[in-house]
């Protein structure tokens, strides 16, 4: 699958601004509780990333009610699995 045909990056200014709207309200990890630092790169494994609590392989949506802040450690974790799981 191309960057052009991901459904994350078909509206990539749509998803950019939901990232910063996370990220602007400073809260914790969805997944593990844990503070978030906010500055650490998204590569990094304790960075942050917006994660959609059903995945949009199993039908999610990208909407701000199927997301949370995670970090990318957790997200990982998570994977395509429910949220519960991976608590």
């Amino acid at each position: 699958m191309s960057a052009r045909s991901s459904p994350r990056r078909a509206n990539g200014w749509r998803r950019d601004q939901q990232r910063r709207r996370w990220e602007s309200r400073g809260l914790p990890c969805y997944i593990c509780g844990r503070p978030i630092d906010y500055s650490l790169p998204s590569s990094d494994p304790y960075g942050f990333v917006v994660d959609e609590t059903i995945p949009l392989k199993h039908g999610g949506t990208m909407s701000m009610d199927n997301q949370g802040p995670a970090h990318r450690w957790c997200n990982r974790v998570k994977s395509t699995h429910s949220l519960a799981w991976a608590r």
